[in-house]
């Protein structure tokens, strides 16, 4: 009980921006982290198997972005919730309504298993877009990374939790060893064995699965706040969880549709070779991207428990240092990319000039979009954190499914290949103006005396 009430006043205490950093770091690292060897195993798999192998993985990826978007829909709008609880002091509800969410993840990460056997890697490659050179390079990553695809939903929500908990360290521990693990066997199964893209499948999957595992201990034996219980069916608990994490799962999707639609576009531009190119940017800008992501999952689960306890300062306190943290990061990624993009693209493409050329000039266009991208990130989440998914979910359709498709469908008709990057930078332009109209039209709803879940209508456990 001692451990429980030392985390509530931790939580609701007033925080400097040391004491924020401390607590966000972690996540942010966890998120570097597993971008990074994202980008180890796509750098491996150019380098050792060749760009086809890595165009066929960015093929595959809308698949991954699915299954990843349950798995954070259901963390992101279930911790939610439960941090709200936490906060008013109800433990029972909340662990409840924790092994429930899990209990349902477990469900979900059977039925990808049984779904991936029974239609089979070629089919499921074949509806990703793979052309004919391609699909055997899928079907081969899809048949040994299956495993991963399924246990991912469960490693982003014990990540989620984790830092729910008060441990984001932990979180970061258990990404850290999954994604040195993953790094270890890309190299001995690539490089030593040359196993190809078979080797790079095994290799993703078996990081998640240890992350998976050291889940499943923290929570049975370290855990301070949440615990295991026998789960009870609660739909109207379901729904909330479902409604309140649809930003993420949209967000998710979106990525997925988001590549594959890139996919289309830069093949008619540029053939497979800049699907490769568009795979090397894909990486820069999710471990960029990263920083933000990490940060605003890091700082959720405290927003979710203040908002809970109508602690309205501390709320603003968050917020601010949040802005400070995004706009300093922005300007240092802006920078690096501009000045040091080239040098990382050429450690991919090595002995590729056209696959050189082309993310060279797209990833000119693409780095203006680290100015903004920040506060977009931060809105969407912020939203989930206060329980209103519904304006997170509408942010996230409208970023992707508005802008950035309506963009690549227009821009290039107009600039060529050019208008395919420049979509990227001029829909995250047009998701801030929104996000601006929301924060003013929703700031005297969260950060006024009196603030609190009732607003919403969410049902109490």
């Amino acid at each position: 009980m001692r451990a429980k009430t030392k985390m509530e006043e931790h939580f609701k205490r007033e925080w400097g921006m040391g004491d924020f950093l401390r607590f966000v770091t972690p996540s942010i690292l966890s998120i570097i982290t597993i971008s990074l060897y994202m980008v180890v195993d796509g750098l491996f798999v150019s380098r050792y198997a060749g760009p086809l192998a890595l165009a066929a993985m960015n093929i595959t990826m809308p698949l991954f972005s699915f299954c990843f978007g349950i798995g954070i829909m259901v963390a992101a709008g279930s911790s939610a919730i439960i941090g709200i609880e936490l906060g008013e002091g109800n433990r029972e509800g909340a662990n409840r309504h924790f092994s429930l969410a899990f209990a349902s993840l477990v469900v979900v990460a059977v039925t990808i298993l049984v779904m991936l056997k029974g239609v089979g890697g070629e089919r499921i490659s074949r509806l990703l877009g793979a052309t004919d050179t391609l699909l055997p390079y899928c079907a081969v990553y899809l048949k040994a990374f299956g495993v991963g695809l399924a246990v991912v939903v469960l490693q982003i929500f014990f990540e989620f939790f984790i830092r729910l908990d008060g441990k984001p360290v932990w979180a970061f521990y258990i990404t850290l060893a999954g994604g040195f693990t993953n790094i270890l066997l890309d190299y001995l199964l690539i490089v030593r064995l040359d196993m190809g893209l078979h080797g790079a499948g095994v290799a993703s999957a078996a990081g998640i699965g240890l992350s998976g595992a050291m889940g499943i201990f923290y929570f049975l034996k370290r855990s301070v706040s949440l615990t295991f219980t026998r789960p009870k069916l609660d739909v109207p608990f379901l729904r909330d969880t479902v409604l309140n994490g649809s930003s993420e799962m949209i967000s998710e999707i979106a990525s997925g549709v988001k590549t594959l639609v890139f996919n289309l576009v830069i093949i008619t531009y540029a053939g497979e070779k800049g699907v490769a190119a568009l795979s090397i940017i894909m990486y820069l800008y999710f471990m960029l991207s990263s920083l933000y992501i990490g940060l605003s999952m890091g700082v959720a689960p405290v927003l979710s428990f203040n908002y809970g306890a109508r602690n309205v300062e501390k709320l603003k306190g968050l917020i601010g240092h949040s802005f400070r943290v995004i706009g300093v990061t922005s300007l240092v990624t802006f920078v690096l990319t501009w000045v040091w993009g080239g040098q990382v693209i050429r450690l991919f493409a090595e002995g590729q000039p056209v696959v050189t050329a082309v993310a060279e000039g797209g990833l000119k266009i693409v780095t203006f979009t680290f100015l903004i991208n920040g506060l977009t990130i931060f809105s969407s989440a912020f939203f989930t954190a206060m329980n209103n998914g519904k304006i997170s979910a509408l942010l996230t359709f409208l970023r992707t499914f508005v802008f950035t498709l309506g963009f690549v469908w227009f821009l290039p008709r107009v600039m060529g290949l050019p208008g395919v990057w420049m979509s990227v930078p001029a829909a995250e332009l047009a998701t801030l103006v929104v996000c601006l109209w929301f924060a003013r039209a929703y700031g005297g709803v969260y950060l006024s005396p009196g603030c609190g879940r009732d607003l919403q209508g969410v049902t109490r456990a």
